[in-house]
């Protein structure tokens, strides 16, 4: 067990009081297992890789633990059948037409097939694990399952069985709450501190590059993303993405691994460009290493419209149909125009920046105070509900084009409802003066009437 330990901590670092527990728990294959072990903390703490590994290493021959997703084990027959394969080491296969070791419908005929498997055959005394990943979705598959499980060692006669819980969720909001069993054991999986995370990264350090120079580059990247980033997948992601741009300079004879201030003046852009698209995953890996790859700092380091940085800005908008596209602008401008001045802007033959001429001595203060941005202006109260009607007669001024008959504009309303691109304010029982809000900021809809060639700033009112 010793030799298992020290794998293991080397393997992971930082998670050294965590393999202790879990190792003191585990003891000898003959020795009586806990009925209920539960591990618990946030994501990315090593909780899964730790346990896997673990048992693993303890259990070589494989048919003393079975490991359950509750993701892939979405029913309780999948979880009870795969527990039972795993302990009779049965593969589903051609040969056996991927039958199961026993069909299990329910609860009862899996006790009754683990009694059948451990205590006739004579192997109660030897530990058989069941660990459950995501163990927080076991509270919707039934009010018995979870507390069944708990007491799994009684309901089978004694069998030395222990069921090993993986969560995110504390085991407060876990507990069943009819009772019915006794707490499990907790080990608690805490976030990695900033040494625990330079010592996992230095792992990934590739095997031609300097290990000191790469965790150095790791501390800068983690100075820079820690405040908004505790997950460290993240943060390998983050590593494995900015460092050959990092590192880049060095191969063109820009600059020298020493003038790591230079070479950390020259990603600057790279920083920036991650921590508003690639770790908000505004684009994906592949395309953050195809755009990233035409800019370089030979070429021009401050050019970063060839980069990755204004990518998003110069994309076509969301990928909607044509006629949704202008839907969506004509709800956007009913949300934040005020409908006195839809004549103004949408009536045909009129310039929506030509000026009314006022009757009178001239404006109230309160119209005043909107021109000037004051608390009036629609932009910062947000969104105003409009009628549907409002928006279709807006919709239908600012096509340029008429609307091809086959076109249901009701559904794509309806779509756009449905992705919440635009909310229904309205009673859900209400069939006619249905009213609406818009849902999309200033910076995506600009981006959807360009892809449309519509200019959107000539028709909204007190917009800066």
């Amino acid at each position: 067990m010793s030799t298992i330990g020290e794998r293991l901590l080397t393997k992971f670092p930082g998670r050294n009081d965590q393999i202790e527990q879990l190792l003191s728990l585990l003891g000898e294959p003959e020795d009586p297992a806990p009925p209920c072990v539960f591990v618990y903390g946030p994501s990315a703490t090593g909780k899964t890789s730790v346990i896997r590994d673990l048992f693993s290493e303890y259990d070589t021959s494989g048919c003393h633990y079975a490991y359950i997703n509750s993701v892939e084990c979405f029913t309780p027959r999948l979880l009870f059948e795969r527990t039972l394969n795993a302990w009779a080491g049965h593969v589903p296969s051609p040969e056996n037409r991927f039958s199961n070791y026993a069909r299990c419908d329910n609860l009862v005929d899996f006790v009754n097939s683990v009694r059948d498997l451990l205590v006739t055959s004579g192997k109660q005394h030897e530990a058989r694990y069941m660990v459950i990943d995501q163990a927080e979705r076991l509270r919707d598959r039934g009010p018995m399952l979870l507390t069944s499980l708990l007491r799994l060692s009684e309901l089978t006669g004694g069998a030395n069985i222990s069921v090993v819980l993986i969560s995110n969720v504390v085991w407060d909001k876990f507990r069943p709450r009819h009772g019915g069993a006794a707490d499990p054991l907790s080990i608690f999986f805490p976030y990695y501190t900033k040494q625990q995370i330079l010592l996992v990264l230095a792992k990934d350090c590739p095997v031609d590059e300097p290990q000191s120079f790469f965790l150095t580059f790791v501390d800068a990247v983690y100075e820079v993303f820690h405040r908004n980033c505790v997950d460290l997948n993240e943060l390998r992601h983050l590593v494995a993405m900015l460092y050959p741009k990092f590192v880049q300079p060095v191969f063109e004879q820009q600059a020298t691994r020493n003038e790591f201030a230079r070479l950390f003046k020259l990603c600057q852009p790279y920083f920036a460009a991650a921590s508003e698209r690639l770790y908000l995953r505004e684009i994906s890996t592949s395309e953050w290493q195809k755009y990233s790859a035409v800019a370089s700092a030979k070429n021009n380091p401050e050019d970063v419209a060839t980069s990755i940085y204004h990518m998003a800005e110069n994309s076509d908008g969301m990928d909607l149909p044509h006629y949704t596209k202008f839907l969506l602008i004509s709800a956007y401008l009913a949300s934040y125009n005020p409908s006195r001045l839809d004549v103004q802007y949408f009536a045909r033959g009129k310039d929506p920046t030509q000026k009314r001429k006022r009757k009178g001595g001239g404006a109230s203060a309160a119209a005043a105070e909107d021109a000037l941005g004051g608390r009036d202006r629609q932009q910062l109260l947000g969104p105003r509900s409009f009628a549907i009607e409002r928006m279709l007669a807006i919709f239908y001024s600012v096509i340029a084009e008429p609307v091809d008959s086959a076109v249901d504009v009701q559904t794509q309303i309806a779509s756009l409802i449905t992705l919440r691109l635009l909310t229904k304010t309205s009673a859900g029982d209400r069939l006619d003066g249905i009213k609406c809000k818009c849902n999309v900021s200033l910076e995506a809809i600009r981006a959807i009437s360009r892809s449309v060639r519509f200019e959107i700033d000539r028709f909204l009112y007190n917009f800066t």
